[in-house]
């Protein structure tokens, strides 16, 4: 099931937001030994105070399994204020109807994660098919993102497919690209009879409250 919370409404979740921090310092900090900025157990930085949406993927007890964040490309976003450089020739991206993702990151079990194997977990699924959902209320036209090699090739294993911009760029030991995703109703559609997914993942009380106007 997906969860929806906005950065403005973090105070009326503190366990799910208090996990997804937690969960990225896990998977950013600790095991790919980026360098993100921490504060205790939490990795947060200066664009969780751009009041993003959080898409989180959460199992039957409400435990978090995954998440990531959206943000409009109108304001303050990651390709724009740290990945200038892959849009150095092709311009920013900056429109109304695209919308940028970033932070996604998946719970790992024991002593591996995602990045040790070449499974894919239910929550990338519904992470990727809950944001195509946001997508498809909100208006949009494309989700952007920034990736890493890997994380390129896991989301390419699910059968989606991309439209890179700029030039793939290497940040320290990370080839990084950048990457445009349609939102496509059709598309979502047979992505998620391809995974068996229910036709609405987002949950109701989310649904309602995100997208009462």
């Amino acid at each position: 099931m997906i969860k929806l919370i906005y950065g403005h409404e973090r105070s009326q979740f503190p366990d799910l937001i208090d996990e997804m921090h937690c969960l990225r310092k896990q998977v950013f900090h600790d095991r790919l030994k980026w360098s993100v900025p921490i504060q205790g157990d939490w990795e947060i930085d200066e664009f969780d105070e751009q009041d993003p949406l959080y898409v989180l993927s959460v199992d039957c007890n409400n435990r978090l399994q995954g998440a990531l964040r959206l943000l409009p490309t109108t304001g303050p976003n990651m390709l724009r204020n740290v990945f200038a450089e892959i849009t150095k020739v092709s311009g920013p991206v900056e429109n109304p109807l695209v919308w940028e993702s970033s932070r996604f990151c998946i719970r790992f079990s024991g002593d591996r994660d995602q990045r040790e194997s070449n499974l894919i977990s239910k929550a990338t699924v519904e992470l990727i098919a809950g944001m195509g959902e946001v997508g498809l209320l909100a208006g949009l036209d494309h989700v952007v993102t920034v990736y890493d090699a890997f994380l390129r090739r896991i989301i390419r294993q699910t059968g989606c497919s991309e439209t890179l911009i700029g030039s793939p760029v290497r940040y320290g030991k990370v080839q990084t690209y950048a990457g445009l995703f349609e939102v496509n109703r059709i598309q979502l559609e047979a992505f998620k009879r391809v995974w068996g997914l229910q036709d609405t993942l987002i949950e109701v009380e989310s649904r309602q409250r995100v997208f009462a106007a």
